[in-house]
């Protein structure tokens, strides 16, 4: 019996732990002139559980074929990780928002959901600089203008759905060349709550379940995608 109050004791701390841990998800961006580059790191449970995901090439290749993209996968119990091709055109578009809409059908209130857990995500850190430059100086200064408010704006909405826990450092510096040039670097550091997610999941498991057949079509699209994620496109 005593063996037996010890375990449920040694159970309820760390599932107490593990509430009052942070979900930490790192995202960086940076783009130079046709090199583009993105990288996302997700820890959770004390740094005991991580993902990371890195995208080395990004190429345009034709209106019709889109943007070829390549992605590596890594984790913490797959130290190998393995890497996928993904071509983003205007039919992949389409089938996401298809997508979109079986999710909002088989789930009551998905925007809501999505509003109440977006507002208990907290920004520690935004760091978003942009050098850039026409080719020539009059349409250079306009663009400036134009690019900060695009910024300002963005960020703007963005405080409206998430807690901002510092200023966000934004800059554009208009370089005033001969030749056209566009560089811009992107970094954010955000949290959620362990415990909240945890809520947040139940909560949206009642929602699914409320919906007649809605547990089944989260499942067949989560196969759909799954099995779609494994074919890797002709490069």
């Amino acid at each position: 019996m005593w063996i037996a109050l010890v375990v449920i004791a040694v159970i309820v701390i760390l599932i107490i732990a593990a509430a009052m841990s942070n979900i930490t998800c790192s995202v960086r961006y940076k783009k130079e002139g046709s090199d583009d580059r993105a990288e996302v790191d997700i820890r959770m449970l004390f740094g005991m559980v991580r993902f990371h995901y890195e995208m080395p090439k990004l190429k345009f290749e034709n209106m019709k074929k889109g943007f070829l993209l390549k992605l590596e996968k890594q984790n913490s119990l797959n130290r190998s990780g393995n890497a996928t091709h993904m071509r983003i055109n205007k039919r992949k578009i389409e089938l996401w928002g298809e997508e979109v809409r079986i999710l909002l059908r088989s789930t009551v209130s998905l925007k809501k959901w999505l509003q109440h857990t977006f507002a208990h995500v907290r920004i520690h850190e935004l760091d978003w600089s942009t050098r850039f430059s026409t080719g020539e100086a009059e349409w250079t200064a306009v663009a400036s203008g134009v690019l900060w408010s695009i910024k300002t704006t963005l960020v703007g909405w963005l405080s409206f759905q998430v807690r901002m826990k510092k200023n966000p450092h934004l800059n554009v510096i208009p370089e005033f060349g001969d030749e056209m040039s566009f560089s811009t670097e992107f970094y954010c550091v955000s949290r959620l709550s362990f415990g909240y997610a945890m809520y947040a999941s139940f909560i949206l498991m009642s929602r699914i379940l409320q919906v007649d057949g809605g547990l089944k079509r989260w499942f067949r699209l989560y196969r759909q995608m799954k099995a779609k994620s494994q074919k890797v496109p002709s490069v």
